[in-house]
């Protein structure tokens, strides 16, 4: 039997310290990413050494909002020289196989954004109509696929959210707040479908999948087994989840470790 374990990145398997909570100490924690010379995300040894040893019970999917450049960064997630030999960066928008783009892939994706209008050139004009507060530090394209929003969260007025989500969704855009950035997703771009292209690619027979955000919630219905982390944007939302998907007890890295014991134990079983 073949199992794929699709999961999110950050703040589900791995941490910046500004997420990761108080629970970890020091001596736990193993640097998984470093940027401009500096660690970037962390993991704790117990969850490291865990989704390591997953390697010959399951196929590991790492499906993440990082562009290539970014999800590139992120060595400390395997063991060893390879990476896994699929991901799928951009949301859903790319999937590397080997480190390298599926072309037919994204080629499919680009013309469903065309054909639906929800490509940047037709956003902007609408961001810059909804979004000129002073609130708004910088604005950030992802490899031409979608567009973030970097905010200043103690002055961006939440009470909001629901009204710019409604307006965004009624032209095509997923809208979801993590932490100081806001993303625009078009709804073409979804982390499932891409994960059962992958699913298909390697005949895999259960899925179980992991992550924290609303722009998880798709990947996390479509498969066989979800995994909620408690302090995500999902939760605190109050999303309606179906009953295969479980919500972690543990917050922050140590909701992480938790990820990692129940994938473990699905891996017993299943085997």
């Amino acid at each position: 039997m073949t199992i794929l374990f699709a999961s999110d990145l950050d703040q589900t398997l791995i941490y910046s310290r500004r997420s990761m909570g108080m629970d970890a100490t020091e001596q736990e924690l193993r640097e998984v990413e470093r940027y401009e010379g500096r660690p970037q995300s962390f993991m704790t040894r117990k969850s490291q050494r865990a989704l390591w040893e997953l390697g010959n019970e399951m196929v590991f999917l790492p499906v993440t909002t990082r562009t290539q450049e970014q999800y590139e960064r992120v060595t400390g997630i395997y063991e060893g020289e390879e990476p896994p030999s699929f991901a799928v960066i951009s949301n859903g928008a790319v999937i590397l196989k080997d480190g390298e783009p599926v072309e037919e892939w994204s080629d499919h994706i680009r013309q469903q954004c065309v054909s639906r209008k929800t490509i940047i050139e037709e956003l902007m004009p609408e961001i810059r109509r909804y979004f000129s507060e002073d609130w708004v530090l910088r604005v950030r394209e992802a490899d031409g696929w979608f567009v973030y929003l970097i905010v200043d969260r103690e002055r961006f007025p939440v009470e909001r959210l629901l009204e710019y989500t409604t307006a965004f969704r009624e032209i095509g855009w997923n809208m979801s707040l993590q932490g100081r950035k806001l993303y625009f997703m078009p709804e073409s771009i979804t982390k499932a479908g891409a994960m059962e292209y992958v699913k298909e690619e390697v005949g895999a027979d259960f899925v179980v999948a992991a992550g924290d955000s609303l722009l998880d919630l798709d990947l996390l219905e479509s498969a066989d087994k979800g995994i909620l982390a408690a302090h995500g944007e999902a939760v605190r939302s109050n999303a309606q989840i179906s009953s295969h998907i479980t919500v972690t007890d543990l917050k922050g890295i140590k909701a992480g470790e938790e990820i990692m014991a129940q994938v473990a134990g699905l891996s017993i079983q299943y085997r």
